[in-house]
């Protein structure tokens, strides 16, 4: 689990979903992430707030095993930060690259 904020990006490095939404992708503040984008149309559907700070994991979804999904648990709030990023360790965004 780690913990992160959210920015929408604005690279041309990325393509907006079906519904032209541009992806958010996380900044990690505390615990090891291996992805942190999330799909723009459910960031904005789930009525999640940039710069934020939200509990997420990440885990593989059978349907596209090759694809680190990220999953938003629970927003957290600044009282919770402290005893999570002492639970949770330094930040670490471990992104394998492909082979």
């Amino acid at each position: 689990m780690f913990l992160a904020k959210f920015q929408q990006v604005t690279s041309d490095k990325f393509t907006a979903d079906k519904n032209d939404n541009m992806p958010y992708i996380g900044e990690v503040i505390a615990g090891k992430a291996t992805g942190t984008i999330y799909n723009g149309t459910m960031f904005v559907r789930e009525g999640l707030e940039t710069n934020k700070l939200y509990l997420c994991d990440n885990h593989i979804d059978e349907e596209y095993p090759d694809n680190v999904q990220t999953r938003i648990i629970s927003a957290v709030s600044l009282l919770e930060v402290k005893e999570l990023r002492d639970q949770l360790g330094s930040a670490r965004l471990e992104v394998s690259s492909p082979e």
